[in-house]
Order: C-alpha cells, then sequence, then structure tokens
C-alpha cells in the first residue's frame, strides 16, 4: 500500500469536510456513518466505565461522537489531522455546550501526543482504512490507554457484500456523467446540497482475520465483535431504499446474529488494552 494513502485522505477530508460533514447533518437512515455511529455507542454503554472517564477519539472528524460521548457523561479528548475538521468539532462543542469536557488538538494518529497511560478508553472509527499499516496507530493506542482499558477500532470488511461494489463504482464515478447522476440522485432523495462523495483513491479493506491479528499482535484481547450495515443496494444507490422507509435495511442488520454476518460492510471490534506497548 502507497505511503501516500495517508497523505491523500488528509488532503481530501481537508478540502472536502462540507461533503463529509453534510453526511450528518442531511443523512440518509441506513447510511454507513450513523449505522456504526450507533453501534459504538452501544458498545459504549456496554463498557460501564466510570461516568468522568477520560477518553480519546483518535481520527474525531466533525466531532459528532465526542458530542454523543459528552452527553453520556464522558470526558476526554478528540484528535484529527484535518484543521477544518478540528475547527468543526470546536464549534459543535461549543453549540452543544460541552466544551469543558472535550478539548481537540489537531496532531497524527500516528505519532499521538499524549504521555503514556493517559486514557480509560479510546476511539477509532473510520480512520484506520485510511492509513498505509495497522501497526503504528494500534501501538500508539495501546501506548496512551491505560492496562485494562477499552478500545473500540472499526474496519472496512473485505468481503462486504456492498464492499465488492466499491472499486467498479469507484471507477463508474470517473466517468462524468455517472458522477453527475450520482450526485443528482443523492440530493434528491435525501437532501443537501453537495451530492455523492467522489474519492480520488481508495481506502484500504481488511479480512476480518487480519483485523483480528493487527489487534493481538499489539496486545489488545478482542472482548466483543459486530458486524454492521448489511445494505441491500450500495451507495448512493442505497439511499433510496431510506428515503422509501421499508426498514429493509433495519432488520437486514439482524444477519449479525447469523452465519452470514461476514458480508457486513463494517467490522466493529473491542477490545481490552492487555500489555503497554515498548
Amino acid at each position: 500500500m502507497s505511503i501516500r494513502l495517508k497523505e491523500t485522505a488528509v488532503e481530501y477530508f481537508q478540502s472536502k469536510a462540507a461533503i463529509y460533514n453534510e453526511r450528518y447533518s442531511v443523512s440518509a437512515e441506513g447510511e454507513l456513518v450513523w449505522v456504526r455511529h450507533r453501534a459504538i455507542l452501544g458498545m459504549v454503554q456496554g463498557w460501564e466505565l466510570p461516568e468522568h472517564s477520560r477518553l480519546l477519539d483518535v481520527g474525531c472528524g466533525p466531532g459528532i461522537l465526542t458530542r454523543d460521548l459528552a452527553r453520556m457523561g464522558y470526558r476526554g479528548v478528540g484528535i484529527d489531522a484535518s484543521p477544518v475538521m478540528i475547527q468543526s468539532s470546536k464549534e459543535l462543542s461549543v453549540s452543544e455546550g460541552t466544551s469543558g469536557a472535550w478539548s481537540y488538538q489537531l496532531g497524527d494518529v500516528e505519532s499521538l501526543p499524549f504521555p503514556d497511560r493517559s486514557f480509560d478508553a479510546a476511539i477509532c472509527s473510520g480512520v484506520i482504512d485510511y492509513l498505509p499499516t495497522d501497526d503504528k496507530l494500534l501501538a500508539e493506542v495501546a501506548r496512551v490507554v491505560k492496562p485494562g482499558g477499552r478500545f473500540i477500532v472499526s474496519f472496512t470488511n473485505k468481503i462486504g457484500y456492498t464492499v465488492m461494489f466499491s472499486t467498479p463504482l469507484y471507477w463508474l464515478k470517473k466517468i462524468p456523467v455517472i458522477r453527475r447522476f450520482s450526485s443528482y440522485l443523492r440530493v434528491l432523495l435525501v437532501g443537501g446540497k453537495h451530492g455523492a462523495m467522489e474519492f480520488n483513491f481508495l481506502p484500504r479493506k481488511h479480512r476480518a482475520s487480519i483485523a483480528r491479528e493487527s489487534l493481538l499482535r499489539h496486545g489488545f484481547r478482542i472482548q466483543n465483535d459486530k458486524y454492521v450495515h448489511f445494505s441491500l443496494l450500495p451507495a448512493p444507490l442505497c439511499a433510496l431504499m431510506s428515503r422509501l422507509h421499508l426498514g429493509i435495511d433495519e432488520r437486514l442488520g439482524d444477519l449479525d446474529r447469523t452465519f452470514l454476518r461476514k458480508v457486513g460492510s463494517c467490522y466493529i471490534l473491542d477490545c481490552v488494552v492487555e500489555k503497554q506497548e515498548m
């Protein structure tokens, strides 16, 4: 994997922040960012950490997760490599009245600017796929989270049903008429003004076995895992199903409790930090 992946992703989310952030303000019900978000909050509730435990959001984006963690009584720090995302997080925390509980810092998720054992838990949602390898981020999280602390991380599932369409759709969107149509469809069915996201790179995808091996190698014990986002159609077509309010994607979520769970597009693992990286 090219070492340029990380730099390209940072540049993309810096320049396209408005498009990405619109996924939270004008969202489709079954969209991945929200399905993943709700699943992670459910896992955090299962931790039963003391209310004022200190958490780290690794790659905090526009600060939606930290806002909801603050509502649950948690405090902590959000870090992101995009100045626009950090500014968005700060503005949201002020408007929501959570600025006293959460602070935001510009920084590199592969070189966290925090002392060892600084946090009771950490979350990394929708970030690791934009890095050239898993190792540096996982080593840093293992360093800054206290032994016995918790860590949630999400991976794009390489064999997920809709994920298998992502590469051909990426190349199709290179065709101007397809790109314009997908944006038009998004605006028509969901709302907003920015339309479909148009990546200029392909993020990494993981097999579940590789994701688990990476975590075990860095001293994490896997406590729980969950596959999410069993959308019937790939984006932007999944927006159509959401608009019709048929509840199909919600019912498909039950597949996580069956042998078909491995076709979910996102794999989330809830871990315990068992040792410190040296």
